[in-house]
């Protein structure tokens, strides 16, 4: 159920970061309906899929397994080389857990890829200006109790990266899935961002990473990070 391309770009970078597909073995979590279970299949990764609701599972040659309502994967320790969790992060309040879980199901070294709704870029930027909401996260309505059906937790890059280091991970790679149109109506702005955070950027790498080109016209992140 992600945006357009999303899963284009997400397959490029994990392409980029893992052994030959059939070396590795892949944990799709959230795993939906199965569309990027599917493309991993085809391309020759061993794949595993679980999900909060895995009778919506749709691709016959994988498994899906259960997640229990407290998190844990149904998975043992260190067996999988690489974990996916594509357009999840959003809908979870807290994460440490769940990264806490993919420590352990991921073998030493492994490799974690998520994407999320980037809040970072300039068409989120003037939407929280003008009305105090973020990119791809309206308001909530506090009667859905179902997490799925809402983004609850928009984290920036910063975030993101603070998370993965206090959950055992080391980020490597950022990238986006494609430039949004609508942040390029602002790209005019760039220059002044660059010189406003000049300062701080020379101190904290957190804060060049925040305020990229790609980070400030891209639609969604595609974060790569390494198991310690």
């Amino acid at each position: 159920m992600a945006a357009r391309g999303v899963h284009d770009a997400a397959f490029r970078v994990l392409q980029s970061y893992t052994d030959v597909p059939q070396a590795t073995s892949v944990i799709d979590i959230g795993a939906g309906q199965g569309a990027f279970s599917r493309r991993l299949l085809k391309a020759g990764y061993s794949v595993r899929a679980c999900d909060l609701y895995p009778e919506q599972f749709r691709v016959s040659e994988v498994t899906c397994l259960p997640v229990s309502p407290s998190g844990e994967l149904p998975y043992a320790d260190h067996t999988a080389e690489a974990v996916v969790a594509l357009e999840l992060f959003e809908h979870l309040d807290g994460h440490e857990p769940l990264l806490r879980e993919i420590h352990r199901v991921l073998k030493p070294g492994g490799t974690l890829l998520l994407t999320s709704p980037n809040i970072l870029n300039l068409k989120s930027r003037i939407l929280f200006l003008l009305t105090g909401y973020l990119y791809n996260f309206p308001s909530l309505d506090p009667e859905v109790r179902d997490a799925v059906h809402q983004h609850i937790s928009p984290f920036s890059l910063d975030r993101y990266r603070w998370r993965l280091s206090q959950s055992g991970f080391r980020l490597r790679n950022i990238s986006v899935d494609r430039y949004k149109p609508s942040s390029l109506m602002w790209a005019f702005l760039i220059p002044l961002i660059k010189l406003v955070t000049l300062r701080s950027a020379r101190r904290s790498t957190s804060v060049r990473m925040q305020n990229m080109t790609r980070v400030l016209m891209g639609r969604i992140l595609i974060l790569c990070a390494t198991r310690s």
